[in-house]
Formats: structure tokens, C-alpha cells, sequence
């Protein structure tokens, strides 16, 4: 399972992204969080959490010095940026530093789940080779592909990540990543949300469903966030996609 690390001086910022962010939707089961960067690098270089979501400016040490302190170091997790600024100089450090998106404050719920969706899609592409244990046999080729996949069409509308379907599977998450990048050629992730999206599409035009229920259907937090999924994947709101069907 995966760890996230909240760093930012307000406790009330720190709440909404735990908030908004559908954690196990994308496999993450482990939340930390820290009230400026001093505090973060303790907590970073204790637990390696694979995703670090953190301000810019903050007391004791803020963002631009994290960022430096992470370069100098072997750390291999992902970074959201979070700042009430949209000062240039901040945002050419956190591009140069690697970071996975920059998001302004307030925190719109689509713009997080998004970034939080690259970056985990990047941390599944390098996921490192992994020893497997000397009493695990874990299946192998495109029987085992075609049990996951068997898996995802019948539970997709439900919390499936690459975490859960490697435990169910009684396999490394790395083994199952490579595994299905290489059969399917996308990520886990992204072929699970393209089910909900087909299966959204289908209903919108075949049912009177209203969104609200098509988007509890299909697992998604809430109807905004199902509508601004849908308008990034094809290019229309739900609502638009439905009158032009």
C-alpha cells in the first residue's frame, strides 16, 4: 500500500486535501502530515512515503527548501506542489525540481485527484524489480492478465488500485504493474478509469439516471468530480454528452 505526505502550515489546508482526495481509490492507505518542510524531511526520510503533496511557503522551512533538500538526496517520491502564489519563480523551481503538477490554492477537488492520478501512474511506470520470496509462486503471462481483468469488469464501480489487486492476487505490485503495462499497454489505473468513463457514456445516453446517480454508481465522489472526469476524457460535460446523444 502507499504513503502520502501532507506538509503545509495550516491545519485547515491540510484537512480539505485529506479531504478531497480519493486515497484508496488510487491505493493510498497511509496519510502523514506535517506543518512545515523541517518536519516533513523527518517524517520523509522515516516512512519514504511514494507521494509528497506540500506548500511553498511556510515558517522554519518552506517548500523552495524541501525541494533543494530532495534533489540532494536519494528520494524517489512523487511531488504536488500547493501555493496561494502564482509567482513565476516558484513555479520554474518546482518545474525544474521535477515535481509531478503546481496547483493554486484554493484547491479545486479535479485539479488534485488529477495530479494525485499522474503521479501515481509515474510511481507504477518505476516501480523497481522486485526479488520474489522463496514461497511465492506468483502466476505469470496472460492467464493471470485475464484474471485481473476478469476482476476489474465485474468490480470496477468499487476501490480498485494496483495495491489491492496485487494483495488479492497474492503478488508484488510491481510484478502485476509490468505485467499489465506490458499486455494491456496502459497503466492499471487508467484502464479502470476508462471503464467508468464507457460505462458513464452508456448510461448518460441508454438510461434517465439522473448524474448524481450515475456518478455514485460508477464510484466517484461526487457529481462534480464525475462531471469534470468525463469533460478531460471526451471533451463534453455529462450533461452536454447527453444532449448531443
Amino acid at each position: 500500500m502507499y504513503k502520502v505526505l501532507i506538509i503545509d502550515d495550516v491545519s485547515l489546508v491540510r484537512d480539505a486535501v485529506k479531504l478531497l482526495g480519493q486515497w484508496e481509490a488510487f491505493g493510498i492507505t497511509s496519510i502523514f502530515e506535517a506543518c512545515n518542510a523541517q518536519e516533513g524531511l523527518d517524517i520523509i526520510y522515516r516512512e519514504r512515503p511514494e507521494l509528497i503533496i506540500t506548500d511553498m511557503k511556510m515558517p522554519i522551512m518552506d517548500g523552495t527548501a524541501l525541494l533543494k533538500k530532495l534533489e540532494e538526496k536519494p528520494i524517489r517520491s512523487k511531488i504536488i506542489v500547493i501555493s496561494g502564489f502564482s509567482d513565476f519563480k516558484y513555479t520554474r523551481l518546482a518545474i525544474q525540481s521535477g515535481v509531478v503538477d503546481y496547483i493554486l490554492k484554493p484547491i479545486d477537488p479535479q485539479d488534485l485527484n488529477n495530479a494525485i492520478a499522474n503521479a501515481m501512474a509515474e510511481i507504477e511506470k518505476e516501480l523497481p524489480p522486485s526479488d520474489t520470496p522463496t514461497d511465492e509462486t506468483p502466476p505469470t503471462g496472460n492467464p493471470l492478465v485475464n484474471d485481473v481483468l476478469d476482476c476489474i469488469h465485474e468490480n470496477y464501480t468499487k476501490e480498485l488500485s494496483l495495491p489491492v489487486l496485487a494483495d488479492a492476487f497474492h503478488i508484488s505490485k510491481e510484478h502485476l504493474s509490468r505485467l499489465f503495462k506490458k499486455e494491456m499497454g496502459t497503466n492499471l489505473f487508467t484502464y479502470i478509469m476508462d471503464m467508468k468513463i464507457a460505462e458513464a457514456k452508456n448510461l448518460l445516453v441508454n438510461t434517465e439516471m439522473t448524474l448524481d446517480d450515475i456518478a455514485f454508481h460508477l464510484g466517484f465522489s461526487n457529481g462534480n468530480y464525475f462531471s469534470k472526469a468525463l469533460k478531460k476524457i471526451v471533451g463534453q460535460t455529462p450533461r452536454e454528452y447527453r444532449v448531443n446523444r
